[in-house]
């Protein structure tokens, strides 16, 4: 799975490879879990686990583990979206008019 995941991702023109970190927050018995860190051990990928929080991955762990690539579901993704625009109604005047 590992090498057809990177020669799928190569035909884009970009190879993972020593200079990506992906994020581990599924269980370890995942099947999709399990297909990433073998990727992540494949080809020397770093890979931080996520704190057990759903709420602190989003405001905590990926902003000090910096992924370079997230694989994830719909539902992770509408929360980052739901964190990104609590800052930009945070924001006031041109700030949010910019943003």
């Amino acid at each position: 799975m590992a090498t057809s995941v990177n020669v799928r991702l190569g035909r884009m023109g970009d190879y993972l490879g020593e200079n990506d970190t992906y994020i581990s927050y599924l269980p370890s018995v995942h099947s999709f879990e399990q297909g990433l860190f073998g990727l992540c051990m494949t080809y020397g990928i770093k890979c931080g686990f996520y704190s057990g929080s759903p709420q602190a991955m989003i405001k905590e762990d990926l902003p000090i583990l910096k992924p370079t690539f997230f694989p994830s579901v719909p539902r992770i993704f509408n929360r980052i979206y739901s964190v990104i625009q609590e800052k930009v109604k945070a924001q006031g005047g041109c700030q949010k008019f910019l943003v």
